[in-house]
């Protein structure tokens, strides 16, 4: 069986960026005002089991991504604890950044 492609498929790629309404899912940045292009971004990554399905993908700016790159925690500067990224499927933006 061949590996699985690392490409997103352009339809799949479409509807991320669809359904993020051309924002950057991590900052809210406007594709429109970016110079690089956008990315999709595995929120769990294939590294660590991450799978390539519509609920798995965020639309995201090259700084973003390449921030995050493999990382699905970090630790808090206030309180020295690990604590998991922002998940743009399982939480609302507007609260988790408040």
């Amino acid at each position: 069986m061949p590996p699985e492609s690392k490409r997103v498929p352009p339809n799949l790629r479409r509807e991320v960026a669809q359904r993020a309404n051309q924002l950057c899912e991590y900052c809210r940045c406007p594709a429109e005002f970016s110079a690089d292009s956008f990315t999709i971004d595995h929120i769990q990554p294939r590294q660590l089991g991450g799978v390539t399905t519509l609920e798995n993908l965020a639309w995201a700016c090259f700084g973003c991504n390449g921030r995050k790159h493999i990382k699905t925690t970090c630790v808090d500067p206030s309180t020295g604890e690990s604590v998991a990224l922002f998940n743009p499927r399982q939480q609302n933006w507007h609260e988790h950044f408040s």
